[in-house]
């Protein structure tokens, strides 16, 4: 996504993802593949749920789905949501494209995109090149939140919180 053009900040906010007990906030993307998409589809099964809100941060992101492999069972699902704020001349068919060439297609329809930064807004979060990753339970409810890169001492957090 290194392609993309500029301009991502999103609206000025503090880092606030919602803490350990809350619901996940309601809001709603299309995947890679254009499949429209919301967040109540999350509920039924534990997630990991990894933000990224910059273009340049997907090797951040895949880190944590390689470490995911090693840390939590494979009934965890995992899911990715990429929330950018793009200028207007960037279509989100554009966006979605250069997405596409980094994400294994495999992957393409747990990967729910947005341009506007719509996702990153319903989640309190602001532009960073640190992801934003979330343990949720099977009702969809928060049981661990961080901002940090997978071989930071959080991450331990969110494998904890999603081995239970």
């Amino acid at each position: 996504m290194s392609a993309l053009a500029g301009g991502l900040l999103l609206a000025p906010g503090a880092f606030a993802l919602p803490s350990k007990g809350q619901p996940l906030p309601e809001f709603s993307a299309s995947d890679l593949t254009s499949g429209r998409h919301a967040s109540e589809e999350l509920k039924g099964h534990p997630t990991l749920l990894v933000v990224i809100t910059d273009k340049d941060a997907g090797d951040k992101m895949r880190g944590w789905f390689d470490a995911a492999d090693q840390h939590v069972k494979d009934s965890v699902h995992r899911q990715s949501l990429i929330t950018l704020k793009l200028p207007f001349f960037v279509s989100e068919g554009s966006a979605r494209g250069k997405a596409k060439g980094q994400v294994p297609q495999n992957y393409w329809k747990d990967t729910w995109l947005d341009k506007n930064g719509g996702m990153a807004k319903a989640l309190g979060i602001s532009s960073s090149e640190t992801p934003y990753v979330l343990a949720l339970d099977a009702e969809g409810r928060v049981v661990a939140s961080v901002h940090a890169t997978v071989d930071s001492p959080e991450a331990r957090t969110i494998w904890s919180a999603l081995s239970r």
